[in-house]
């Protein structure tokens, strides 16, 4: 029987353990929301949250820019990716650990000089989301949004040659839609939509057990039977497409909302 997205915390809680050595993980969001940052990165002390973070795969890579003046914090609804987050923490800043829903999370108005998500937004009910950003940033906070477009999932290796992908994958926002949802609300402005393109090399020895092992949700809404189906495909597609099943090249592309909270008129 296929899944239903509604189930995918398990999937999460299945795949906690090995997620961070079958997802590929890029530097370049992150130097991106850094240089981003402006007058920020002036004070002492910056206050941050990660929402959906997961193991903290990429928020766990800001430290690194913005050193031990970055006090952050980590909020995401499936306790096994946050227990993997918790043995990967090393504490180079502080911070905090929280178990809840993007939607609600319990901390103070205006606690956030910045937040982020990462490759998460389309697991959350995206006008909740915002409404929930604009609560807990302060005025003129930044949200920092990291996903890939259906139109951008449809040009990966995945969305080209593993069969049903995009038509399983209904979640990813497509980019009109989101700025629309974005233009509607009065608390934020879209500041700028960063586009990422990362040439990839890989062998389809990786490219199967990346798939085996559910790296992307996605493959949590086939059933088994229809998985191993596709999967067979999948290679099928990839040996006739490619001549040497150990250098297997394409391209993933990626965007990065940056939103700015519109100050409260006083």
């Amino acid at each position: 029987m296929a899944r239903s997205p509604k189930d995918v915390s398990a999937h999460f809680s299945d795949v906690a353990e090995v997620y961070h050595d079958l997802r590929t993980t890029d530097q370049e969001p992150i130097i991106s929301i850094k240089n981003q940052l402006g007058h920020l990165l002036y004070k002492p002390s910056i206050n941050a949250a990660d929402i959906g973070c997961g193991n903290g795969r990429y928020s766990l890579l800001l430290p690194q820019h913005l050193g031990d003046r970055l006090r952050l914090t980590f909020a995401d609804k499936n306790r096994c990716m946050l227990n993997m987050l918790t043995k990967r923490l090393d504490h180079t800043c502080s911070s905090e650990v929280i178990q809840s829903s993007a939607e609600c999370i319990p901390v103070c108005e205006k606690s956030f000089d910045f937040a982020t998500a990462f490759n998460a937004v389309h697991h959350f009910k995206l006008k909740d989301f915002l409404a929930e950003m604009a609560r807990i940033l302060k005025d003129g906070g930044l949200l920092f949004i990291y996903t890939r477009t259906q139109e951008q999932n449809r040009c990966n290796i995945w969305g080209k040659y593993f069969p049903d992908f995009c038509k399983k994958e209904t979640r990813l926002w497509k980019e009109r839609d989101f700025c629309r949802v974005v233009a509607q609300t009065s608390q934020f402005a879209l500041q700028d939509s960063v586009y990422f393109t990362y040439r990839r090399v890989s062998s389809l020895e990786r490219l199967i057990e990346q798939a085996e092992g559910h790296h992307y949700s996605t493959f949590w809404l086939y059933s088994d039977k229809s998985f191993r189906e596709a999967l067979d495909r999948f290679q099928q597609n990839i040996t006739a497409q490619f001549t040497d099943p150990a250098k297997i090249q394409w391209t993933d592309e990626n965007t990065l909302f940056v939103l700015k909270k519109i100050r409260e008129a006083r």
